[in-house]
């Protein structure tokens, strides 16, 4: 293995800092930065380490301050948004609203629409999978989320209308 000179960053400290500014833990950035697989209890701690070093905070502190990260969404964001078609009312989507789609017929005539059921459901499995609750390889919720899907879009049933609360 070369030996690195005092103050720069292994490939490994960049993927773990990239990790990080990406919103991921301190175990789940050591684990996605190719380091040895490990526990995630001394995964966490092994990050804290790396996270210490004087010259990957500079880096993390730069990464942060970067154009590509300020156009990047947070995590805190993006559950947000989610949370926002999840709990979208029919009646309060407006043109200016940023879930609504707006769609034009042959005519020219304007249809203004918020997320459909199926959209909701989505919503739902997406902020479930960022917030942990549903992993990656969890098949059992994906089928149930999957049938209640199938059973909301289908055509004999009409599907399921949207209530206004």
């Amino acid at each position: 293995m070369p030996k690195r000179k005092n103050g720069e960053l292994t490939e490994g400290e960049k993927r773990y800092c990239m990790e990080r500014v990406r919103g991921k833990s301190l175990a789940k950035a050591y684990e996605a930065s190719g380091y040895a697989a490990t526990h995630s209890k001394y995964a966490a701690i092994r990050g804290a380490k790396i996270e210490n070093r004087p010259h990957v905070q500079k880096y993390m502190a730069e990464l942060r301050e970067s154009v590509w990260v300020q156009n990047a969404m947070s995590i805190a964001e993006k559950r947000s948004l989610l949370a926002d078609v999840a709990r979208a009312k029919p009646a309060d989507i407006t043109e200016e609203s940023p879930i609504a789609s707006l769609s034009v017929d042959g005519e020219g005539n304007r249809s203004l629409q918020g997320p459909k059921i199926g959209d909701k459901l989505k919503a739902i499995e997406l902020d479930s999978r960022l917030s942990g609750e549903l992993s990656g390889d969890d098949n059992k919720n994906q089928v149930l989320i999957q049938l209640v899907n199938d059973r909301l879009e289908m055509p004999s049933m009409g599907g399921v209308k949207e209530i206004e609360e």
